[in-house]
């Protein structure tokens, strides 16, 4: 798992890819069909889009937790986000919640969180990541 945040904190999308299965789903902030991303390129693509977008981005992976069975890692994060220059930045607490397949590729990611004071823009959501 350390190299799925790794990539995602630098960016480095080949490295990202690497540790997702084909039909990887991530879920997101919101948990609705609009917030969720289906397939290893697409969540790339996606994910890739809205962190270059940003002026800032900064991802903190804090602890990992692996099951007994080794299928489901629990996961606190820290993201510091400043959508562009004239934006505060936004600091986000996450809890992600994955399952692996056997080879310990990434099927899903479940993604939960406190709300912070600042919320994230809108664009930040699959549906609406199209670049202007």
């Amino acid at each position: 798992m350390a190299a799925f945040w790794r990539g995602i904190d630098t960016h480095d999308w080949g490295l990202v890819a690497a540790t997702l299965a084909d039909g990887f789903v991530r879920v997101g902030m919101r948990g609705d069909e609009d917030d969720t991303v289906r397939g290893r390129e697409a969540y790339v693509a996606f994910v890739s889009r809205v962190t270059e977008r940003m002026a800032y981005h900064h991802l903190e992976s804090r602890r990992t937790f692996l099951s007994a069975d080794g299928r489901r890692v629990l996961n606190e994060a820290v993201e510091t986000i400043q959508p562009t220059a004239a934006d505060e930045r936004n600091v986000m607490r996450f809890a992600n919640v994955m399952e692996l397949d056997a080879d310990g590729l990434i099927t899903r990611l479940d993604i939960y969180w406190k709300t912070p004071v600042l919320q994230p823009p809108a664009w930040i959501v699959p549906a609406n990541a199209a670049v202007p």
